[in-house]
């Protein structure tokens, strides 16, 4: 099988990727650090950075940043998607004993609002927006233990509506596509929902436990467990698995997890014969469509966190103090 990921790239155009350099750029912030986790995919990312004694949205153009007003109360952010228009989404977390609040949320001019929720759940988290505005997440109770994939329109602001054929289910939704198609954890494996169809996810001899964690262009990426040995996962547009070369997924301390765009660039978790460090949960690679390119960056410091359709990479670098800075990172 990884001798079929592999025929799926030209030698010449895994060469080029291989021959080119990463040239990292450090993206300015207001306080110690941030991290991007999302992109407008023409240049611009964002995610969430520290300003003063909390944490804030914010999102990177053109060399300078933006900070968003935020909600009262609210500890934590993290936002998952960002249109061609600018405008982000996410979710925010308030989690102390006694309280836990989770919320969407989308920006509105530089301020970020409350995204509403269906009937009596009481939760909501965002998974993604497209370029029409459509925003795609799901909600749940305190208690159900049920989730509903839903969708905030961009043609009918303020409402929230269910996807069909999609009935509250124990598993969450993982991410979604540019098209509106949603990545479905469910208790019989990876699947695709699209225009209402469910599309089981293909698997492999020895792959248990997978999951998702990123869509584009009908291409999934994610992780499991493979013949013992926990490693990265690509599923091509016919909904086939291969397993990534080299890769692994031991991310101990939360670093960033597998990333994808549209033409299949993909950044991941590299195993420590070829240069990763499982204990610390460094050391990155770049495959294309399931091929192995090369090492991502400075394996011992750099963490890529989300590949731009325009080829572009932001992430985080850690500097000799052990602290993370965000960095942008362009091949050339």
């Amino acid at each position: 099988m990884l001798v079929t990921a592999a025929l799926l790239v030209p030698t010449s155009a895994a060469s080029a990727a291989a021959a080119c350099s990463w040239r990292p750029t450090a993206l300015p912030v207001p306080g110690e650090g941030g991290l991007p986790t999302a992109t407008d995919h023409q240049g611009g990312f964002a995610g969430a950075a520290e300003v003063g004694i909390r944490q804030q949205p914010i999102a990177w153009k053109n060399g300078s940043y933006s900070v968003f007003s935020v909600m009262n109360d609210v500890l934590g952010y993290e936002v998952t998607g960002e249109n061609r228009s600018g405008t982000i989404v996410g979710t925010a977390r308030v989690s102390f004993p006694g309280v836990s609040v989770t919320t969407a949320f989308r920006s509105r001019g530089d301020a970020v609002e409350e995204l509403p929720k269906l009937g009596n759940n009481t939760k909501a988290a965002a998974l993604g927006i497209n370029d029409a505005g459509d925003i795609t997440g799901y909600v749940w109770g305190d208690s159900s233990g049920l989730t509903t994939v839903v969708r905030w329109p961009a043609a009918q602001p303020g409402t929230v509506t269910t996807l069909p054929g999609l009935a509250p289910d124990p598993t969450h939704p993982q991410a979604v596509d540019e098209d509106g198609s949603v990545l479905l954890q469910r208790d019989s494996g990876l699947a695709i929902w699209r225009a209402g169809k469910i599309t089981q996810l293909g698997t492999l001899p020895g792959l248990l436990f997978p999951n998702g964690t990123a869509f584009s262009n009908g291409r999934v990426v994610g992780n499991a467990s493979y013949n013992g040995k926990d490693v990265g996962v690509y599923w091509d547009q016919q909904g086939a698995a291969h397993v990534l070369p080299n890769s692994s997924y031991n991310l101990s301390i939360g670093n960033p997890p597998i990333s994808i765009n549209r033409d299949g660039l993909i950044t991941g978790r590299i195993d420590e014969a070829h240069g990763g460090n499982d204990s610390k949960g460094t050391g990155y690679g770049v495959w294309r469509l399931g091929a192995w390119v090369s090492n991502f960056g400075d394996i011992t410091r750099d963490l890529p966190s989300r590949v731009s359709d325009d080829g572009t990479v932001a992430g985080a670098r850690r500097d000799a103090d052990g602290n993370y800075h965000p960095y942008v990172w362009r091949c050339s």
